[in-house]
């Protein structure tokens, strides 16, 4: 009897559900039948009337589970307990489900300053890497700019309107720059010195002069360092014209006279008076170079040296370097200049410290062979050179 009271208050509550659903979707809907209305409790009244039995009574069945042969009263599944009220719970928003505006958290923040930030440090890394490579560039310019440079003057004894080739060389200066001790090596090599010429493999050997005449630069520096043992990094091939025109394109030089002689130009004879200074254009400077009847050929190498010199100092000098632009062009198209940027600044730096200029000679002998003059060097002589020559890059002797 109290279960059949129980389920009959069940069953008015049931029905107090399903009207509240109904006035409920009168609301929601509005224009909504009656026959769809009472159809739709209908189908509910079935649905609920062939689900299992009431909850209340399945706690009952909780208790005793299994019949006396131990089997499960029922496969049905169980509905929970919440069904009946879902719609009604779920029309109600729970404070789990209300959503409020969230605040950015503090490590979005850092993670926000930090991709603002990450620019910057990209920048820094980018101006520092490019600092590095700079000072790198700068060291490795540096260190060429300022090693030794051996330069080869051949001075050309063709005269003016004649051609280079098959012409001699009247002169020969090997000089060695070395920029970090501020020292200048200078070596005069007389025209009629016996060496083995490499264009002439037939002869034992013979003037260096005819170098030039049988295999022109190439030859003649082969020559060369075959005699020095040094290594000829760059050359310039001098005639008289050229000279001349060499000289007047810088404005001139100032020469100091180391002997006293007379010697005529192709304009005028000039006097030279020993320690006198002379600003000296084109024409002055070649006849001072070339006098060789009051002293010896060493003398004339020596006269040559001097002018060489005061043309790299005055290039060297501030008033000097707006001239060199052109003065490079000239030797590079004139003179068969060989020598690239670096080269003229170990040169540069070299002339501009007032360097100590160490003049050497190949000192030697007169003989004949098959009656020919040549002018024999001496072996202490020749190997003093070579060990003046064999410098580091500090200007020290290895």
């Amino acid at each position: 009897m109290k279960d059949e009271q129980h389920l009959s208050r069940v069953e008015r509550r049931k029905r107090e559900l399903e009207q509240q659903e109904i006035e409920s979707s009168r609301v929601d809907h509005g224009q909504a039948d009656e026959p769809s209305i009472h159809a739709q409790s209908e189908q509910q009244r079935e649905r609920v009337t062939r689900q299992s039995e009431h909850p209340f009574l399945n706690e009952q069945t909780k208790e005793s589970p299994r019949t006396k042969n131990g089997t499960a009263k029922s496969s049905r599944k169980r509905l929970p307990r919440v069904s009946l009220f879902s719609k009604r719970k779920s029309s109600r928003p729970t404070s789990r489900q209300t959503t409020r505006p969230s605040k950015p958290s503090t490590p979005a923040k850092r993670e926000t300053d930090h991709a603002s930030k990450q620019p910057t440090k990209r920048k820094r890394k980018w101006k520092g890497k490019a600092v590095l490579f700079l000072l790198a560039m700068l060291l490795i310019v540096g260190y060429f700019a300022t090693a030794p440079f051996t330069f080869l003057i051949m001075g050309s004894d063709a005269r003016v309107g004649e051609s280079l080739s098959g012409s001699r060389t009247d002169s020969l200066q090997l000089m060695e720059f070395v920029p970090r001790s501020g020292t200048v090596q200078n070596v005069s090599i007389p025209r009629d010195t016996y060496t083995a010429i490499p264009c002439e493999p037939e002869r034992e050997g013979d003037k260096i002069t005819h170098a030039f005449a049988f295999g022109g630069a190439e030859c003649t520096i082969g020559a060369v360092e075959g005699l020095t043992d040094a290594s000829v990094d760059g050359q310039v091939v001098i005639t008289f014209e050229s000279f001349m025109e060499l000289i007047d394109l810088i404005g001139g030089v100032n020469v100091t006279a180391t002997h006293s002689f007379s010697e005529k130009g192709f304009n005028q004879t000039y006097e030279y008076t020993e320690g006198v200074s002379y600003a000296m254009d084109g024409d002055m400077a070649l006849a001072y170079a070339r006098h060789r009847k009051s002293d010896t050929d060493g003398a004339r190498s020596n006269r040559q040296t001097e002018v060489m010199t005061a043309v790299a100092e005055k290039l060297a000098s501030p008033s000097g370097w707006t001239k060199i632009p052109a003065t490079y062009r000239f030797m590079k198209e004139e003179m068969g200049l060989e020598m690239n940027v670096l080269q003229m600044a170990s040169v540069g730096l070299t002339m501009i410290s007032n360097p100590e200029v160490n003049k050497m000679q190949v000192e030697g002998q007169d003989a004949y062979i098959n009656n020919v003059y040549y002018y024999e060097p001496l072996e202490e002589s020749v190997q003093a050179i070579r060990d003046a020559l064999d410098l580091s890059v500090w200007g020290t002797v290895r």
